[in-house]
């Protein structure tokens, strides 16, 4: 068959008016996707009463191709708890531009508070091979296998971070608790304090520190509690963590003071409760005091069987047997078989 030049022309000609007309005709699917995305992020900005995602979509609705706003959008659900949502922007950013590692970020982050490891995993292995010099990365797989316990290959991760960046602080805090719950303290307190070398404002280096310290009854501990505190003052479980250590190394008086300041701010901690109940029944042998702190524990946490034991045991110092039994009876209806208030109920 012989082809007329004239005619191949004419009907290449036709062909490419009729492509390009059945592609205007056809629904752009991209365009379908993206108004639904924004539209369900519309819906969500109402029901959740965010100005945050309501002034994002806004932004969107100007610059519906800009990766950053997609990916600033995922971290707004994130915080919001709509971890789907946030998957589906996150994605989309890292299509609209593969080459922020931000974005792959994001979608990590997604992933761990979904609690979808083998996925963040995946994700994370291939971030590695594309942006080898990300420490942030590497941390994130330190992270994730310490997570599922595999302590050395977590260190190992850590380890490439600070080859790449030694002064990270993040790096050697995480080194730090990995160290702490395989059980080698001595690293973990070694590297806790290389973070907080590194960053002075490191709040959570501090408060770990205290922890270990005053798990050995170390005053020391009482400094990085004070570290937090100056940091940051609403932190109550830095509070009551010195407080409870002042009253485990017999420091009573100092005890009690910080307790009754936490209950200042916070009249619903039974913990400081409890324990004001027990320094003035063994310590300042006030019983009446302390029946009145156990109250009120039992007020605030009508589950606290330590609470009602100790009441029990209260009311048996003022003679009241029949208000002590009630007391041991409730224990046993919220723990069967407690062993102390058994002994209690031999011993009335």
């Amino acid at each position: 068959m012989i082809f007329n030049k004239n005619t191949f022309v004419k009907n290449a000609v036709y062909f490419f008016l009729l492509a390009i007309t059945i592609i205007a005709c056809k629904p752009n699917v991209e365009d379908k996707e993206v108004k639904a995305l924004n539209s369900k992020a519309d819906s969500l900005s109402i029901k959740l009463n965010s100005p945050e995602l309501k002034a994002v979509n806004a932004e969107l609705l100007k610059n519906p191709s800009d990766p950053s706003l997609y990916n600033k959008r995922a971290g707004i659900y994130i915080s919001l708890r709509q971890l789907p949502e946030a998957v589906g922007d996150a994605l989309r950013a890292i299509k609209l531009d593969s080459t922020k590692v931000g974005h792959y970020h994001t979608l990590a982050i997604t992933y761990f508070e979904q609690n979808k490891t083998r996925q963040a995993k995946e994700l994370l292995e291939i971030m590695e091979k594309k942006f080898p010099e990300d420490t942030e990365t590497l941390l994130k797989l330190g992270e994730l296998y310490f997570i599922v316990k595999q302590y050395q290959k977590g260190i190992d991760y850590v380890n490439k971070a600070l080859k790449i960046n030694a002064n990270l602080a993040k790096a050697y805090y995480l080194k730090g608790s990995i160290y702490r719950e395989s059980g080698d303290t001595a690293k973990a307190i070694s590297s806790f304090q290389t973070a907080v070398e590194q960053d002075n404002k490191f709040i959570d280096a501090f408060f770990d520190l205290g922890v270990l310290y005053g798990a050995k009854m170390d005053p020391l501990a009482l400094e990085y509690y004070n570290n937090v505190l100056k940091i940051n003052p609403a932190r109550d479980d830095a509070r009551y963590a010195r407080a409870k250590l002042l009253q485990d190394i017999g420091k009573t008086d100092e005890a009690i003071t910080e307790y009754e300041a936490i209950l200042t701010k916070n009249k619903n901690c039974d913990n400081c409760l409890y324990n004001l109940g027990a320094l003035y029944l063994e310590l300042k042998k006030d019983n009446n005091k302390a029946l009145d702190y156990f109250t009120r524990a039992i007020g605030v946490n009508p589950n606290y069987v330590e609470a009602y034991f100790a009441r029990g045991y209260t009311y048996t110092k003022l003679k009241d047997k029949v208000a002590a039994k009630a007391d041991y009876e409730m224990c046993l209806k919220l723990v069967p078989n407690y062993e102390a208030a058994v002994q209690g109920l031999r011993e009335l």
